[in-house]
């Protein structure tokens, strides 16, 4: 893999690793999705209904799909990283329309109960531009050599590529929370207070 290659296979991946730790913090609280789908004011009843009960199973499947077919299909690699960057370019527009819609409002995707940002937009515009790149470099590569697994050419990620994932990952999670300055949405989420959690 070139520097650039393995740059954004870092990023995609460690966009998938924070995608399965949102999906398991939704999955385990429902309750809590739906409520805060309510104070944002979105989506139709209905819609925010069923959003709640699938979005944290949603978020674990795309994140298992998208790491499972990278360490054992590699060759299928471009159809795990474009559904990343589809799944990341619908949470970005998603959060985009919130924070001008309804500014102070929290998303609820990792920020827990913090306003959402512009870094939070900026977070999912930047795993989508990478998985859409990796995805795009991995069509590349088996384009070219028939197959990826046949030429080799599409490596599996080793040690070193998951631990530069999990720190991609955590610093996903954190910069936005760093950048914020501890702005958090006060309890009718129609502005902010910089009290602390």
């Amino acid at each position: 893999m070139s520097g650039f290659s393995t740059l954004v296979t870092v990023v995609a991946l460690g966009g998938a690793v924070l995608l399965f730790v949102a999906g398991v913090g939704h999955a385990a609280r429902p309750h809590r999705v739906r409520a805060l789908l309510a104070r944002q004011a979105l989506l139709p009843s209905v819609v925010r209904i069923w959003t709640g009960r699938l979005l944290g199973a949603t978020e674990v499947g795309v994140a298992v799909v998208v790491l499972g077919v990278v360490l054992l299909v590699p060759h299928l690699s471009t159809v795990g990283y474009a559904l990343l960057a589809v799944t990341y370019a619908v949470l970005a527009g998603y959060a985009e329309v919130l924070r001008r819609r309804r500014p102070g409002t929290p998303c609820g995707c990792l920020a827990g109960g913090r306003s959402t940002g512009l870094p939070v937009v900026i977070r999912a515009l930047i795993f989508a531009a990478a998985a859409t790149t990796a995805a795009a470099t991995a069509a590349a590569v088996a384009g070219s050599v028939g197959t990826a697994a046949e030429g080799g050419a599409v490596i599996r990620p080793g040690l070193e590529l998951w631990l530069a994932a999990a720190v991609t990952a955590a610093a996903g999670w954190l910069v936005p929370e760093l950048v914020s300055g501890g702005a958090v949405a006060d309890s009718s989420g129609t502005g902010t207070s910089t009290s602390a959690r």
